[in-house]
């Protein structure tokens, strides 16, 4: 797989490549991806961790003086740690994160929307759709990655989604697709339970505020009991809490959620070290479905008329990804450019 290295150098460069031309050919089945999204959390707090203005407004900060001493600091390199230490500790040491604009690397959605809908249906099937354009649910007519790995004789019955939000039934056209999808409030299925997705069914049904995304926490451990038990080698995890938080006007909850995924992310990847199906086998491609306003007064927003809102970032961490950390004075990359890269990924001898 190391000559994925040259591949991820010139990743965008050569896009004419089909992805179909991926399913046709044998894929490699020792290869896992787990697309991993943090739904609208900025790349300026990626990169720059807790913005000082923000932490320190009271109108989104309900005790500025604890946030500050659990994320804050004196430079962005200390602020980004304390806030995502997984991110910056393993996968600025272990592979790369595109998106710093202040050092020249670019992602940007391409569909001119900026919201959560048109963005997944962008990442998801490498292309823009006009007529996405809101978070209406509708059931996509468009195929997606996930369908298509799942339609190959290597990834069959091995593909599934997890997420947060519950339109990614809608999303995912879940009528039609044969992926395993669990969102929202969905209960497990009810055959074979184990005690923690019992447990899982129980806390969702129990919920106060069963409104449109359920506890990034559920997600996750639902995720994970999957994998447990039938070791799937193509997953979409997507966490939600960083966007409801920001709708909410709460920066203290927006940091403190990025700081929850950050940590699942890592106990996740350190689980998959753990068994030999994924143990230097599994690539993490971590990125996001739309960016949010840019200043003070809009942080909180995002949309066509938000500036900022298209503004993106992409982490890689994998046994064939360049040790290359944060990039800098790289190519414009936008968010429909990741289907081909995990296909790319999953190509790889």
């Amino acid at each position: 797989m190391k000559t994925l290295v040259a591949m991820i150098v010139l990743m965008f460069s050569s896009l004419s490549v089909r992805t179909n031309e991926y399913t046709v050919r044998s894929l490699n089945a020792e290869n896992k991806i787990f697309i991993i999204t943090l739904d609208g959390f900025r790349w300026q707090e990626i990169f720059g961790g807790a913005d000082s203005a923000l932490l320190n407004n009271s109108a989104y900060t309900s005790n500025a003086a604890v946030l500050n001493e659990l994320y804050g600091g004196q430079t962005t390199e200390e602020r980004r740690k304390k806030l995502m230490p997984f991110l910056w500790n393993i996968v600025a040491q272990q592979g790369e994160i595109y998106g710093n604009r202040k050092k020249g690397s670019f992602m940007n959605v391409a569909n001119p929307f900026a919201l959560s809908y048109p963005g997944y249906n962008e990442l998801l099937t490498g292309s823009v759709d006009i007529s996405i354009f809101n978070n209406g649910k509708t059931p996509n007519h468009n195929s997606t990655l996930l369908d298509a790995l799942n339609a190959t004789a290597t990834y069959r019955g091995k593909v599934a989604a997890f997420a947060s939000w519950d339109a990614f039934p809608f999303i995912l056209n879940k009528e039609k697709s044969s992926v395993f999808i669990n969102s929202g409030f969905d209960e497990l299925t009810k055959s074979n339970l184990s005690a923690t997705e019992a447990l899982i069914n129980s806390m969702q049904n129990e919920a106060d505020d069963q409104k449109t995304t359920r506890y990034d926490e559920l997600t996750y451990l639902a995720c994970r009991e999957y994998i447990q038990k039938k070791r799937p080698a193509v997953v979409f995890l997507s966490f939600g809490g960083t966007d409801e938080a920001a709708h909410q006007k709460k920066y203290d909850q927006y940091l403190q959620q990025a700081a929850n995924a950050d940590r699942m992310i890592g106990e996740l990847w350190q689980y998959l070290q753990t068994l030999p199906e994924y143990k230097d086998k599994t690539t993490f491609l971590i990125t996001t479905d739309h960016g949010r306003g840019a200043s003070t007064g809009n942080w909180y927003t995002h949309g066509i008329l938000v500036d900022g809102s298209s503004q993106t970032w992409m982490a890689l961490l994998g046994p064939a990804i360049p040790q290359l950390g944060e990039r800098r004075a790289s190519r414009q990359l936008y968010l429909k450019n990741v289907k081909e890269l995990a296909m790319k990924i999953l190509a790889q001898p």
